[in-house]
């Protein structure tokens, strides 16, 4: 400390803090070495302070210390200091020796005692990035939604083709009826140029690499739970007849579909972005192909797909709406189902008399509602006393699309990749295109399709759907999202979380 010109009466004070050896003891014992007695001076072990520690003393204490330390360094947020931790260890001391601690007394165990104790417990203060992530899935309408989405089929789960146990998978027939295709979907984008994290090189030789990144492709896919999955595509005779129901099937479109499929893709920047209107169109694809095929015949459809803005949008919300005659409104009528289970059709706009042509408002809709004939009513009042009428708690634009096709779509609890199999796929698809590096772009749409057939050559799928299973039941057990991390994901639970890692048979435990 004298070094880095720390003055010596701060070096002093510091260490006599601490309980080191000051420059009073080490005086004493320098002046016995020099002219004392040499026995005096080995017995005494050299001088310097000798005595019990205080976790020594107070054992307990130190293991209540501990549980709070782990405690905090748990919790989101970054607010533990080594001073909470002095705190803490004074008010237990007073709590274990029954005293009360005079005003103005000095913590019995400074803060730089306990950073010290915090590393010796194997604490460390460094980066705060380097974490798991695992924001949003406590929230108290996440966990709701997550109960209600795992209640929903592990009630109905004798209706679904499942995955026996073993490392030979097989599937599980369906042992009631209706019997359930369940299909999984998401989208992901596939970057050109991009490459491995890790690779093996030899002595000081490593190859050149691209700089940079190239175009984006990115794909939208289905995955089937079903024995003639994991893709959907129909034979050339049933596409035929779709043909002649559907003939629109083989309209121009922006999207890239695979022959006699509903599996599409687009160039990010040149064909657009997969909006709401796109996966529409890409659905309403799939729901027309479906009935031709021969292996879902007399089989019920359920579809999940991720809890995106992309695929939730509703067709309007009581906040799109003004309050008076003529202010803004997003759609012209409005088809719900009301409290007695009949069909109605609310017209937005006035049809006749003096103000036709005029949108109403949610004032005058009100007041066609029934709702109230209050006018001094402000439009957030409006706006509460409407929500929850069947008008505005309207389905998404997807779900009512499934509807007239018969067909049942449930978003994915936010936050909760895992519930989604299709994840596993892509997780197959990027590290098979990652590992032949520094791809062009159409390198790289030629390794996109050759993936698919890895994927269904590997039968990754029948371990993906049996963790989907696993994971539910985990859930249902009373589970956390860490702890179900921990159970079938486990080298995703520790360091950072990253959106796609490799995914094998190896890989996916069976336990």
């Amino acid at each position: 400390m004298r070094h880095f010109g720390v003055k010596w009466k701060d070096c002093d004070d510091f260490l006599i803090e601490l309980g080191g050896t000051n420059g009073k003891t080490a005086h004493k014992w320098a002046d016995v070495f020099i002219s004392g007695d040499f026995d005096e001076f080995c017995n005494d072990n050299r001088g310097g302070k000798r005595g019990n520690e205080f976790f020594d003393c107070f054992p307990e204490i130190e293991v209540s210390a501990k549980t709070f330390t782990m405690e905090r360094c748990s919790r989101k947020a970054a607010d533990f200091t080594a001073n909470d931790l002095a705190l803490f260890i004074d008010e237990q001391y007073y709590l274990v020796t029954q005293t009360v601690k005079e005003a103005g007394s000095p913590l019995v165990r400074s803060t730089a005692s306990c950073r010290i104790d915090l590393r010796r417990w194997g604490a460390r203060f460094e980066q705060n990035g380097n974490r798991p992530y695992f924001e949003g899935h406590e929230r108290a309408d996440v966990i709701l939604h997550r109960d209600k989405f795992i209640s929903y089929f592990l009630e109905r789960k004798d209706h679904y083709y499942t995955i026996t146990d073993g490392d030979i998978p097989k599937w599980i027939i369906p042992s009631k009826t209706p019997a359930t295709v369940l299909i999984f979907h998401d989208e992901s984008t596939f970057k050109s140029g991009e490459v491995s994290a890790k690779r093996w090189f030899f002595g000081n030789q490593a190859p050149f690499h691209s700089k940079g990144r190239g175009r984006s492709n990115m794909v939208s896919d289905f995955i089937i739970q079903h024995p003639a999955g994991p893709f959907f595509q129909l034979d050339e005779n049933e596409y035929k007849r779709a043909l002649e129901k559907y003939p629109e099937l083989e309209a121009p479109s922006d999207i890239n579909y695979i022959q006699r499929t509903a599996t599409a893709s687009i160039l990010v920047g040149y064909d657009a972005y997969f909006d709401n209107p796109t996966i529409l169109e890409q659905f309403e694809r799939i729901f027309k192909m479906l009935k031709y095929k021969g292996d879902f015949k007399d089989h019920a459809i359920e579809f999940i797909v991720d809890n995106a803005r992309t695929h939730t949008a509703k067709s309007h919300s009581v906040n799109d709406f003004g309050k008076s005659i003529g202010t803004r409104c997003p759609i012209e009528t409005i088809n719900y189902v009301d409290s007695q289970g009949r069909k109605q059709t609310l017209d937005c706009y006035f049809r006749s008399g003096p103000n036709q042509g005029l949108s109403k408002g949610l004032f005058e809709i009100a007041k066609e509602l029934k709702m109230t004939t209050a006018s001094n009513l402000k439009l957030n009042e409006l706006q509460k006393l409407l929500g929850d009428h069947p008008v505005f708690s309207t389905t998404s634009r997807l779900e009512q699309l499934g509807d007239q096709y018969n067909i049942k779509v449930m978003f994915c609890p936010k936050f909760h990749s895992e519930l989604n199999a299709i994840e596993g796929l892509w997780c197959s698809q990027k590290q098979f295109v990652r590992s032949r590096t520094d791809q062009t772009y159409e390198t790289m749409c030629r390794l996109i399709a050759e993936s698919r057939l890895y994927f269904k050559e590997k039968q990754l799928q029948m371990k993906l759907f049996r963790r989907f299973w696993r994971c539910l039941s985990a859930y249902k057990g009373g589970q956390t999202y860490q702890q179900v991390l921990q159970l079938f994901l486990s080298n995703m639970a520790s360091g950072t979380i990253k959106q796609h890692t490799r995914i094998s048979n190896t890989g996916l435990a069976d336990n």
